[in-house]
């Protein structure tokens, strides 16, 4: 296992270093962390709690909560004693009520943020994403039950939500939703990416039937919370879906996904490339 300065980023603002400690995760963690250092913030991602450095005091933790009902004593008894802020993060689920009130006994800077209907293109947990999971097949997978509403987020409005929700003077001991303002059939989803492949792809592709059932939830509970935690932080999404799926088929695009009898055209942007060429198939 890697020792805990191999995961450390540091980054020199102008004034002070600020700490962020990011627990599991994996994909979204790792693209947060990459938003947080761009903006001049140190990052540190471990895989889980053992791997806490309880030593340090960092300004903020991302824990990613994967369906646990409680967390150790000794972690909550440790933000007891600093002043760090604790986001508790879920993906398609709620934080359960055991979690909440054992976080609710305590005297620390906690919130929850619930992430809802995520869309990315790598491994990050969410039910959506498995839509995109046989693209390398040429199809699009669907669900049993895909007549449920879903309002589809993008992962880069996804962190922006998150980013917001740490730096927020108003998220003590409070809840928050980050879903996509968009309400489809799921259904729909799974067509509207079959139409933007023709695009990306110069194909169509089919739908795929699959025994799946996408986990549901009250339908007026999400979006009524969804528009409270965007009123509490001032903001909203602002990757559309068409442009957002668009994004996710380019990056798992498939050399063989190249149209056929189509040039392929390099750019200058490639670096083995310096002037602009086309190459026949």
């Amino acid at each position: 296992m890697k020792a805990m300065k191999d995961y450390l980023v540091k980054v020199e603002t102008g004034l002070s270093e600020t700490k962020i400690v990011l627990i599991g995760g994996g994909y979204i963690s790792q693209k947060l962390s990459l938003i947080l250092h761009n903006r001049g913030l140190s990052c540190l991602i471990i895989p889980d709690l053992k791997e806490l450095d309880f030593s340090s005091s960092p300004e903020f933790i991302f824990l990613f909560n994967e369906g646990s009902e409680s967390l150790p004593e000794f972690f909550l008894n440790f933000f007891e004693t600093i002043k760090t802020k604790l986001i508790i993060i879920s993906i398609d689920r709620p934080s359960g009520e055991n979690l909440a009130r054992q976080c609710l006994s305590k005297d620390i800077d906690f919130c929850f943020a619930s992430i809802y209907d995520l869309y990315c293109g790598g491994k990050s947990g969410s039910a959506l994403e498995k839509v995109f999971s046989e693209i390398k097949n040429e199809k699009i997978i669907t669900f049993k039950n895909d007549q449920v509403i879903v309002t589809p987020i993008f992962i880069d409005d996804a962190i922006e939500g998150l980013c917001r929700i740490a730096f927020s003077t108003q998220t003590f001991k409070k809840r928050f939703f980050l879903t996509g303002r968009e309400e489809v059939p799921l259904v729909v989803f799974a067509d509207r990416t079959s139409v933007e492949a023709a695009g990306v792809y110069g194909v169509r592709l089919n739908l795929l039937d699959s025994e799946l059932t996408y986990p549901e939830v009250v339908r007026h509970e999400k979006i009524l919370n969804r528009d409270e935690s965007y009123s509490l932080l001032n903001w909203m999404p602002e990757v559309g879906m068409s442009d957002g799926i668009k994004l996710v088929l380019n990056l798992l695009k498939p050399v063989k996904m190249v149209p056929k009898n189509k040039p392929l055209t390099l750019t200058a942007e490639s670096p083995k490339v310096k002037k602009k060429t086309t190459l026949n198939q």
